[in-house]
């Protein structure tokens, strides 16, 4: 695999101002720490990629199409990946069932595509994969996965808003992972309604046995809160929770009677850990060393912790010991077995862009949007994706958002509901409220048993493209020929007497694309061969995870059936025309065409021409070049070449003594064989015609400079126009069973009213998956112009190599809002 492997950065000095103390003051403690440092390198070595998907909307009608464009990054650079290719995107049921499924084809990181959302389907939720066979090794979940909700117009009712119980769930989670008696303990507060979703702005009271209210609290706009309180052994509470005009009670788990407590504060350039501890626990570990580990999946650090004699210690990590983006710390004891663990995020080192005011250039029935976006770089990998809604739309409710999906949701083992929030228009208010969520989230993606007991190993390949192995039937070992496709060029394979077989790596078939083969025979004729080709991956993984369905949020009603059709059909609006007759532009011809990219004189060879000349040395003579071709060999001379590089002098002994002849001798003309430099052109003797397509033709040499100073011939083979036109057949086709599905231009269905709440509500306007920067720094695309005079951009995408953008724009425009 070519990814770089990041190494591990240890340091070996305390990185605190509070009780510092070196690593080599560990004494016994040291086989202990050089255990935990070699466990985690063994399990961090396999390098790691993340995935994300940027769907166009979340709530699709039963007829459109949900298109996707799916970025792939190295999990420690959080860069895009220069080596991914093959990326599987599925569509699965509640049952884990795949739906549909496809294999695209990424460039630097980046691909799309498209499902359209058809008869297989029917109104309820599905979920959205997208991984690489590589992701499979792990049990974190570096995939993306997004649950979506399929309409179909015809089958659904009305339905009212989703019905919540008065019921709820109520987690008290301690930070860190225990609840100590006699301690001061920080708890988290998490409140989830019957549909598993958090509930605003629940007020909440601790209560002792009595009844005394000890601590009032209220959860945020997702349900989280937080309290702290020390409570004692002996002595019970619980929690009243005031929801809708009634109480609902909850107990809190009993204390513990030893542990150790953990309250994490964030200080903006340091962050604050305090460890408490009772005295029936000081006891026993004040004499003991723990190691408190800081980790992002990555790169970890370590240093000591000790209570000596007192129940509470203090240690302050300046922000610049911390990586951007999370943090792991995990307390261990002195037998390396983990204590308490707490995940911390840290913004600041995280590039993110912002767009500039957009402009608008209006046409009669189309408008083209102009987007900059600031601190960008055009000469860097760059691709963004924009999804463009009407402004009132409830289809676009995505859970992760491109920073969320790379920076938080791969390291947490939950599902963080609406996780996006936390990286949209950054403030204090918002960093506090991920801190608080990470309070509630307990223990990490990276489980310590796991990584001291079980490392992952590399038993999924790492894919790039398709590979193959042709196994040769019959007793000839010649030579074969694979011709061009549109992701590779041709390819020869001679064969030593005892192969039996050949293979390739790095093919990218597209869909309905075939793989062509022909023989080469020993005088340099085509033949069609005999090969049987095993081919690697030849299905779609399965990822063999199942997964709870995550509901989207959907608390408000909506109404689909009408009485009539939503979208409307393709045919609806067509009309009948009278002849007419259209004057055009004189038709560019394929010789021209084909000028225009390539450098040259073009000859597309046609069927009179393979009537005339059978062979291509034949032909090639009255193209003004001289050809010598007997007994296997072809050579070709350009008899009238530039001055400059014409050859090479030679000078041999004359007939008399002491007398010389001096020669020059001619070098012959460069020729390529579908864009692969001939070492030689003996394997064009008797070459047929019947394969040759067009022919490029460049007599000066300028080309390719004075390296082409004879002469430049560049032939292009098509064996297949070549057979169908000439009825012969020279080569072998072969069906390749996975296949790279071909980026399909999006179109926006048509909609019987663009007026109705339904459309505004869940209508698609366009959606435009790969945006590159043009050379000022600006992403811009053009569209028909809506039926709606406001509409959103749903805006995500990466630039300069590792910073990210998420948006959300409304745009004003006159529209015509005639139907």
């Amino acid at each position: 695999m070519k990814s770089k492997i990041t190494g591990l950065d240890f340091f070996f000095s305390t990185i605190f101002f509070v009780l510092a103390t070196s690593f080599s003051a560990f004494g016994q403690n040291n086989k202990e720490l050089e255990t935990l440092i070699s466990s985690y390198k063994t399990y961090s070595e396999l390098p790691r990629e993340i995935s994300y998907a940027h769907l166009n909307k979340t709530v699709i009608l039963k007829g459109e199409i949900l298109g996707f464009t799916t970025y792939i990054f190295d999990k420690s650079s959080k860069k895009p990946s220069t080596t991914a290719t093959n990326i599987y995107c599925t569509i699965s049921d509640e049952n884990n069932k795949i739906i549909k499924s496809k294999m695209i084809l990424a460039n630097n990181g980046f691909a799309n595509g498209s499902f359209q959302i058809d008869s297989l389907f029917t109104s309820k939720h599905y979920i959205f994969k997208a991984y690489t066979n590589w992701m499979r090794n792990f049990d974190e979940q570096n995939y993306y996965s997004q649950t979506v909700k399929i309409i179909d117009s015809e089958l659904e009712t009305p339905k009212n808003a989703q019905i919540i119980t008065s019921s709820l769930d109520a987690q008290f989670l301690p930070e860190g992972g225990h609840f100590i008696a006699n301690t001061k303990n920080s708890v988290g507060v998490i409140v989830k309604d019957s549909l598993g979703f958090g509930v605003p702005n629940i007020s909440g009271q601790v209560v002792d046995a009595a009844n005394k209210i000890l601590i009032d609290f209220k959860t945020n706009r997702f349900g989280i809160g937080k309290f702290t309180f020390t409570p004692n052994e002996t002595n019970s509470y619980k929690v009243v929770l005031n929801f809708n005009g009634t109480e609902q009670t909850f107990p809190l788990k009993k204390a513990e009677n030893k542990g150790i407590a953990l309250t994490m504060n964030d200080l903006e350039n340091k962050v604050a850990l305090s460890f408490r501890t009772n005295n029936n626990t000081l006891s026993e570990i004040k004499n003991k060393n723990f190691t408190l580990a800081i980790h992002n999946g990555s790169i970890l650090k370590t240093t000591e912790v000790s209570f000596e004699n007192s129940s509470e210690i203090f240690k302050m990590i300046s922000y610049e010991d911390l990586n951007p983006g999370i943090n792991i710390f995990t307390l261990f004891d002195e037998n390396n077995q983990p204590v308490l663990e707490r995940l911390f995020f840290k913004y600041d080192g995280i590039e993110f862009l912002t767009s500039r005011n957009h402009q608008i250039l209006n046409s009669r029935d189309s408008i083209t949007v102009t987007i900059p976006i600031k601190n960008s770089k055009a000469a860097m990998a760059n691709n963004f994706s924009v999804s463009v809604l009407p402004e009132e739309t409830k289809s676009y409710n995505p859970n992760n958002n491109i920073i969320s999906a790379t920076y938080l949701q791969p390291y947490i083992n939950s599902k963080i509901e609406n996780a996006s929030y936390y990286f949209t228009v950054i403030n204090r208010k918002k960093k506090f409220e991920l801190d608080n969520l990470l309070l509630t989230q307990g223990w990490s993606s990276y489980d310590w048993n796991t990584i001291f007991n079980n490392p992952p190993k590399a038993l999924y390949n790492y894919e790039n493209g398709i590979s193959f192995r042709a196994n040769v039937n019959g007793k000839n070992r010649t030579e074969y020929m694979m011709y061009a496709t549109e992701n590779n060029e041709m390819k020869l394979f001679e064969l030593n007497k005892d192969d039996k077989g050949f293979g390739a790596v790095g093919l990218y078939p597209m869909e309905n694309e075939e793989i062509q083969f022909s023989e080469v025979k020993k005088n340099n004729g085509i033949g069609k061969p005999n090969l049987y080709l095993m081919f690697s991956p030849s299905r779609i993984p399965d990822l063999n995870r199942f997964e709870n369905m995550v509901l989207q949020n959907e608390k408000t009603t909506y109404y689909s059936h009408s009485g009539q059709e939503i979208l409307q059909s393709s045919w609806a609006k067509a009309e009948v025309l009278d002849e007419v007759i259209v004057q055009t532009d004189k038709v560019i011809s394929r010789e021209d065409k084909l000028a225009i990219s390539d450098f040259g004189k073009v000859k597309v060879i046609d069927d009179q021409i393979r009537k005339s000349f059978f062979f291509f040395g034949d032909y090639i003579r009255t193209q003004g070049f001289k050809v010598y071709e007997t007994m296997g060999q072809l050579l070709i001379l350009n008899p009238r070449p530039v001055s400059f590089g014409q050859g090479e002098i030679v000078t041999t002994a004359g007939t008399l003594k002491g007398t010389t002849n001096t020669s020059i001798k001619v070098k012959p003309v460069k020729v390529y064989l579908d864009n692969i430099p001939l070492k030689n052109t003996d394997m064009l003797y008797k070459y047929s015609m019947d394969n040759i397509d067009y022919i490029t033709i460049d007599k000066s040499g300028t080309s390719e400079g004075g390296l082409g100073a004879q002469g430049v011939i560049k032939i292009f083979t098509n064996p297949l126009k070549a057979q169908s036109k000439m009825h012969r057949n020279v080569s072998q086709s072969i069906s390749v069973p996975l296949t790279f599905s071909s980026s399909k231009k999006f179109y926006a269905p048509a909609y019987s009213t663009y007026n109705s709440n339904f459309y505004k509500n869940f209508g698609v306007i366009d959606w435009f998956p790969n945006l590159k920067l043009d050379a000022d720094g600006n992403i811009k695309f053009t569209m028909a112009r809506p039926k709606t005079e406001h509409f959103k951009l749903f805006l995500e995408g990466t630039a300069n190599d590792g910073s990210f953008i998420s948006e959300e724009k409304t745009i004003t425009v006159l529209s015509d809002t005639s139907n």
